[in-house]
């Protein structure tokens, strides 16, 4: 199922990897509503909730609108509260509560978290004893200018943090030059945060909740370019898992503490990727990412450990690559070419037919797009394109082609990047779609037919069902 739910103009909507956005009520009533919070503009931060099949979302609930557009986080609670943090637009940190009653949500007043210097990514968390956890990135513009990550905390629900909002709390981390990004989770009786240093580096410092004390800097990992590239979530056996993507190496790696010491390094992927989460199912850990196909597209992706290694595969094929493609030249002895793989890659200028050296060129010419899903949007990255030309979209209902006009509106194949949505989403495919065979290959078809000649032929390089996908975020239960 992909649902879509909003669009925005801001740098990051969903916030970043360390964060959470997306929570399931865990229990009672309204036991599996997903409520889903994101930034909805340069300001502000909404949210939208589902119940069970999740096919229907509800209007937006916003939040807050002084926000700074900037990543925020938050957590729900056993009750389905939910408790926000975010950057507003002076640059400190607030907190909201978002109480749940009766099936709604209504929003409480911002409280300051921190409000000395200028501070950003904040990550907020409730230890089982009821005491709310907030980390954060604080810009000692008053003295070094240096970045440093702190943790505060809040003992009665988020209404007073520390002594006050010019209260640092804890600091964790040594200062440098650049941006810092936190999470962290609970295990046991330890609060732990896991953090970057000069983007080359994670760290980890632990709190002990009897002895009320945090533990010396751990370092998990150095080198490469690891910026905000990282998740760590908790196993029911007592280990931490962490993932976290190392652009330098273009992989991503896992390694896993159990409470005195990390595991070795494991490759997840070794392909460049990006947003990396993780969650443990039955004790195995299961990383979910984006995989790049080249040219700027990412394609979600799932690994799970078996055994020693990593099993790795694309995590819905309805927004993949195809199954099939085919490039059909109405003219020619060998009407029909295969061009899957070519569609695929990203070699420049291999998807042609070899008789017209062209994507498409005359009338009756065809691009054939067949999926085992239903897909609903394509990614055409052309080394030349076409001039002159216009096309017909057309979808197969197992008997007749059907024409239709994109979501996106009109493309004849005559810029370089594009991507066409055909239809809003997963649910918004049509209902006549189906099955069909092709040159004897039975799919979900889509073709583009040319109904008025090129005068430069476009040649492509990628055609695929991949987004841009910039980053993901888990479902996380209400705890």
């Amino acid at each position: 199922m992909h649902k879509l739910i909003a669009t925005s103009g801001a740098a990051r909507p969903t916030g970043s990897p360390p964060q959470r956005k997306i929570f399931r009520i865990s229990s009672g009533v309204f036991k599996g509503r997903l409520a889903a919070l994101y930034m909805d503009s340069v300001s502000g931060i909404s949210m939208v909730w589902s119940d069970y099949p999740h096919q229907a979302w509800s209007d937006p609930l916003a939040l807050a609108a002084d926000s700074m557009d900037s990543p925020f986080g938050a957590f729900m609670d056993e009750a389905g509260h939910i408790h926000l943090v975010y950057t507003h637009s002076s640059k400190s940190v607030k907190f909201k509560k978002l109480t749940f009653a009766g099936g709604g949500w209504s929003v409480g007043s911002a409280i300051d978290v921190i409000s000395l210097d200028d501070n950003y990514n904040p990550f907020i968390l409730k230890d089982n004893d009821g005491t709310v956890w907030c980390f954060f990135v604080n810009h000692a513009i008053s003295s070094d200018s240096e970045y440093y990550v702190r943790a505060k905390y809040s003992a009665d629900g988020g209404l007073t943090w520390g002594s006050g909002a010019t209260d640092l709390g804890a600091l964790l981390s040594a200062g440098t030059a650049d941006i810092c990004f936190v999470t962290g989770c609970q295990i046991a009786s330890f609060i732990y945060a896991v953090y970057t240093s000069g983007r080359s580096d994670l760290k980890l410092r632990a709190f002990h909740l009897f002895d009320s004390t945090w533990g010396s800097e751990l370092s998990i990992h150095s080198g490469g370019y690891i910026d905000d590239d990282f998740d760590c979530a908790p196993s029911s056996d007592g280990k931490l898992g962490l993932a976290f993507a190392v652009s330098g190496d273009s992989k991503i790696y896992f390694k896993e503490f159990d409470g005195s010491g990390w595991s070795g390094l494991r490759e997840v992927e070794t392909r460049l990727s990006r947003s990396p989460q993780i969650a443990y199912l039955n004790n195995t850990p299961h990383i979910f990412h984006a995989g790049s196909i080249g040219n700027g597209y990412y394609c979600p992706r799932h690994a799970v450990l078996t055994g020693d290694s990593f099993e790795v595969s694309d995590y819905a094929s309805e927004i993949g690559v195809f199954d099939k493609v085919f490039v059909y030249n109405d003219s020619a002895v060998s009407k029909f070419q295969d061009k899957t793989s070519e569609a695929e890659d990203d070699t420049v200028a291999d998807i042609i037919h070899s008789e017209s050296s062209a994507l498409l060129d005359s009338i009756g010419d065809c691009l054939y797009l067949g999926g085992k899903e239903r897909f609903f949007s394509i990614s055409a990255v052309l080394s030349t394109p076409g001039i002159g030309g216009a096309v017909a979209w057309e979808y197969f209902n197992g008997a007749d082609w059907i024409s239709f006009t994109p979501e996106s509106g009109i493309y004849d194949f005559d810029s370089a990047d594009s991507r066409i949505i055909l239809w809003q989403d997963g649910l918004s495919v049509p209902s006549g779609w189906r099955l069909g065979a092709v040159n004897n290959f039975t799919a979900f078809w889509v073709r583009a037919r040319v109904t008025a000649g090129f005068s430069q032929n476009p040649v492509g390089s990628q055609i695929t069902g991949v987004p841009k996908c910039d980053d993901l975020s888990l479902v996380r239960e209400g705890l």
